[in-house]
């Protein structure tokens, strides 16, 4: 299984501030890693799969913390952003943060590093 590169996750770690998206907790010494937006499963190119706007600094695994809320509850995830469905670019995908706020933001990731405020998602 492919990995993002060690720049990548530099990249990531200094826009997020190694907090968690979805909750804002600080992560260094904590268990926690990054999340694909767009899953390993949707996305089988990893130079697709591995880019900074699909990745984000996440508390938990899979199945614990925020990460393991990302997974159990799918619907209101991809509502928040925080995952993205097949065939869509995670760069052009809202998603709503905690991360480096006191409250949460609308936003949205560039492959640079970027992020930028945004209005919410029109609802479908």
């Amino acid at each position: 299984m492919s990995q993002p590169s060690a720049s990548v996750k530099r990249l990531v770690d200094e826009r997020d501030g190694r907090c968690c998206s979805v909750c804002g907790r600080y992560l260094p010494g904590s268990p926690g890693g990054r999340h694909h937006r767009q899953l390993r499963s949707q996305q089988p190119d990893p130079t697709l799969l591995h880019r900074p706007s699909n990745l984000i600094d996440i508390c938990g695994t899979g199945t614990t913390g925020c990460h393991g809320w990302v997974h159990a509850h799918p619907a209101e995830a991809y509502r928040l952003g925080l995952l993205v469905r097949m065939g869509r670019d995670p760069s052009e995908t809202p998603m709503l943060r905690y991360a480096r706020s006191d409250r949460p933001q609308w936003v949205m990731l560039n492959d640079n590093g970027d992020i930028t405020v945004t209005d919410p998602p029109e609802a479908a």
